[in-house]
């Protein structure tokens, strides 16, 4: 693939109670612990296979082994293909006795937004929390309601307005946008895992994360938020050539790292 990925990583296609999935274990891999990996792709495009050199690298970090999800893609599968998709990955990994305690969920862009979401669900389905989330640019609010959608829009050379437009009708159905299942910014929040976010000064989803980070914690939610200065959505991604992209990444891996061992 264009982005190489690193050495003895061991990816092996798996199915979580009907979910495609990828796992990514390195040799070296504390396999009682684990991040399941949810990718961006605004709910349209996307793979396990496209995220798979990012996801690799949070293994790496995080020294856990990640399943990344093939989650179903919109418009042929609107909400909660993905979501339904995501339940059954996480729960699959309690069944596989993973403890939630030793498990981190991850999310970046729309993948943010379906990790946030999946929280909700567990909630409600009383399903065991994992003890971390990490989102990295998420998409929470599908209304695109942020004033950074607008100030940014000529900053962020990644994410544009018409196709976030699109997309977040696409993955909505029948739903309104502005519903919190599909738009958990608007969602009740607390009794959140303690949650990481990441997300860059340039970039359109800007203030879906400062929100976020704003709600979530008046909700007794613990919640760091990381913003970087000059960069942009998803900027993560492009840690081959970027020295602050891996220190983000150093991060996430620190913060998993830090909870799943509490």
């Amino acid at each position: 693939s264009a982005n190489p990925t690193p050495a003895g990583l061991k990816v092996e296609q798996v199915s979580a109670n009907g979910a495609a999935c990828e796992l990514l274990t390195m040799p070296d891999s504390d396999t009682s612990r684990a991040v399941l990996y949810l990718h961006g792709g605004g709910f349209v495009v996307g793979s396990a296979l496209s995220h798979r050199e990012l996801a690799s690298r949070v293994a790496v970090a995080s020294g856990a082994p990640a399943l990344v999800v093939d989650y179903r893609l919109a418009p042929e599968h609107p909400f909660p293909a993905a979501l339904d998709d995501a339940f059954s990955a996480y729960t699959a990994m309690l069944e596989f006795g993973h403890s939630p305690g030793r498990v981190a969920v991850i999310g970046d862009s729309a993948g943010g937004g379906l990790a946030t979401a999946l929280m909700l669900v567990l909630r409600e389905m009383t399903v065991p929390a994992p003890a971390a989330l990490v989102l990295i640019s998420p998409w929470l609010d599908l209304t695109l309601s942020g004033a950074s959608v607008a100030a940014n829009d000529r900053l962020d050379p990644v994410l544009r307005h018409d196709f976030l437009d699109v997309s977040g009708r696409a993955y909505a159905g029948d739903l309104h946008r502005s519903d919190p299942r599909v738009s958990p910014l608007y969602a009740d929040l607390r009794r959140l895992p303690p949650t990481l976010v990441q997300v860059g000064s340039d970039e359109v989803l800007l203030d879906d994360s400062t929100r976020f980070a704003d709600r979530a914690w008046a909700a007794g939610v613990e919640v760091e938020l990381q913003r970087f200065e000059g960069m942009w959505h998803d900027f993560q991604t492009a840690a081959m050539t970027l020295a602050i992209s891996r220190e983000a990444i150093t991060a996430i891996g620190a913060f998993i790292r830090r909870r799943l061992a509490a």
